[in-house]
């Protein structure tokens, strides 16, 4: 072989060797970067672990436990300290973002640290002596200040704060500001609230101490499953804990990411793998606004940790294999949100000029628009989807001067599930309609106003509990109303088809064309006689039942 040909197999043995290098250093970490980057709906993976990051072993530790690197390492400090710029760097070096949970207050010494002399100025060369160590430090920080002050336990509380939330709102961007003073750029601050108020006070409303968006870089929300350690505490999974805090959150400051700062669950009173393996599909499903979480790894009140028991750990480590789970800590540090929200969706109600037999044969809906419901986005409800063949299809709306028209198209491979009457038929296969009879209303309420309504389409359960149709403001079946549905095969699933007249909702409602009204509609799933399991929304998300705001629209045409 000659010279030449020699150096260009080499040179070609060296790239593949680098190549293969890379490649198997970005497998360990338990993410390649260009993965990380191409993964939409990342969920960010934070830890802290007692002793880290002064001792990263602990650290390495949990990612040998779980196989996953985090992207977060959290931390307390309280005011007796100086900036801790070893340990933030020895957390920036391994690839993750400090987070440092700073408690204005002296651990050893309570009373120090008075919220009323630090609004007076008190502290202010202790703040700034932080604001310029983090300025130098000069990488990407969490900042969590005055966390939980919606309970009683902590000096910002703002039950001690005389009970006016204001008085934290002041403390919180006094030091904000004082940061600002110092041009610090390089935090992002976490203003973070317990997911329970206590106590349960109008003035203790976590909605009331927000500071304003200019001082605040993401939203943080604590919480535990307490299980049964506590007589006040039950079992709680995910949902309970924290959808309706995050669903707000999102609503009230669309530009602000979302984490869960602190959260775990103790093994007393419930399955604690089984609360673990759920969390992806919450995260994908009716919990997608979460951004980043961060676990609280410590037996302390409750045993936190992801190895209170062999099976805890095997949960864990098991959903760590999800790709929704990230490691990269650069891409957290420069996450954003838009803010935007999708445009709502329009469905075009065709006016019949024939009578619709009930019978449930669709050849009466053949030239009408059909909405369809065949993918993830839609499902936001329930955990477990699996897929177009478990749940999925298309519905259709026409309507005359007498009578409004639905009809639907529905695959799922358990129908007609529903032994539920009246009021209950939510809670088994149905179709759920909200519709809003007033053109004028407006679309950005929040809350269901005179002329909205919830109407329910109940399959039954194909023997003795017959279909239905329900409407809960008027808490009776409608009059006139007809409903068939017909079990189907191949596909399994059933075609619903039922009328509703005009005047069972209002006497005063005229139909017209071009009218265009609030719409939404869900389809019910039960899969076991017991209860519903999962949900999917054509415009809205799961409180489309209560929240006109989230609403599409409905055209008559």
């Amino acid at each position: 072989m000659s010279n030449i040909k020699r150096r260009i197999s080499f040179l070609i043995i060296g790239i593949l060797i680098l190549a293969l290098s890379a490649w198997s250093m970005s497998q360990s970490s338990g993410d390649s970067s260009v993965d990380a980057k191409a993964q939409k709906n990342n969920v960010y993976l934070g830890v802290f672990r007692e002793g880290a990051p002064a001792n990263m072993n602990y650290i390495e530790k949990f990612v040998e436990e779980v196989g996953k690197k985090p992207a977060t390492i959290m931390w307390y400090q309280d005011w007796a300290q100086t900036f801790p710029a070893v340990d933030a760097q020895k957390v920036a070096d391994y690839g993750a973002v400090p987070h440092i949970v700073w408690e204005a207050r002296y651990w050893t010494y309570p009373g120090k640290v008075k919220i009323d002399d630090i609004l007076v100025g008190k502290w202010d060369n202790y703040i700034r002596s932080w604001a310029r160590a983090v300025k130098t430090f000069g990488k990407p920080i969490f900042l969590r200040v005055g966390h939980e002050f919606n309970i009683e336990i902590y000096p910002w509380g703002v039950v001690n704060l005389k009970k006016n939330p204001e008085t934290f709102v002041q403390f919180y961007k006094h030091i904000v500001d004082i940061f600002k003073q110092e041009k610090v750029n390089n935090i992002q601050w976490v203003w973070c609230f317990n997911n329970y108020s206590n106590p349960d006070e109008s003035w203790n409303n976590w909605v009331k101490a927000y500071p304003g968006d200019k001082y605040v870089d993401w939203i943080g929300i604590d919480g535990y499953n307490w299980g049964k350690t506590h007589e006040w505490s039950g079992w709680e999974d995910l949902k309970g804990l924290f959808r309706n805090q995050m669903r707000l959150s999102r609503k009230l400051w669309p530009t602000k990411p979302i984490m869960l700062a602190e959260f775990s669950s103790t093994e007393n009173g419930g399955n604690k793998a089984a609360w673990i393996r759920e969390l992806p599909d919450y995260l994908k499903t009716s919990m997608r606004e979460i951004n980043a979480i961060i676990w609280f790894d410590i037996k302390k009140e409750a045993d936190w940790r992801v190895k209170s028991s062999p099976a805890s750990l095997a949960a864990f480590k098991e959903i760590m294999k999800d790709p929704i789970f990230s490691s990269y800590g650069e891409a957290l540090a420069g996450l954003s949100v838009s803010g935007k929200q999708a445009a709502k969706k329009k469905l075009i109600a065709a006016k019949t000029n024939k009578i619709i037999n009930m019978d449930a044969d669709l050849g009466d809906w053949r030239d009408s628009q059909a909405a369809e419901m065949k993918d993830a986005s839609y499902f936001k409800e329930g955990i477990n989807w699996g897929g177009t063949k478990d749940l999925s299809g298309q519905f259709y709306v026409q309507w005359d001067e007498t009578n409004f028209y639905l009809a639907a198209n529905i695959i799922d491979s358990n129908p007609l599930v529903n032994t539920k009457t009246l009021q209950d038929i939510w809670n088994g296969d149905a179709v759920e309609v909200v519709l809003s009879l007033d053109p004028q209303a407006d679309p950005k309420r929040s809350s269901f106003a005179k002329k909205d309504y919830q109407i329910g389409f109940s399959t039954g359960d194909g023997k003795g509990n017959q279909a239905i149709i329900w409407n809960w403001q008027r808490r009776r079946e409608p009059a006139g109303s007809k409903i068939v549905v017909k079990r189907t095969a191949d596909p399994a699933g059933y075609v619903l088809e039922a009328m509703i007249p005009w005047k069972s909702f209002s006497e005063s409602f005229v139909p017209q064309e071009g009218t265009k009204l609030g719409f939404d509609l869900a389809f019910d799933d039960a899969d076991s006689a017991g209860a519903r399991e999962k949900q999917l929304i054509w415009n809205g998300d799961y409180y489309f039942y209560k929240d006109p705001s989230v609403w599409g629209t409905l055209e008559l045409e």
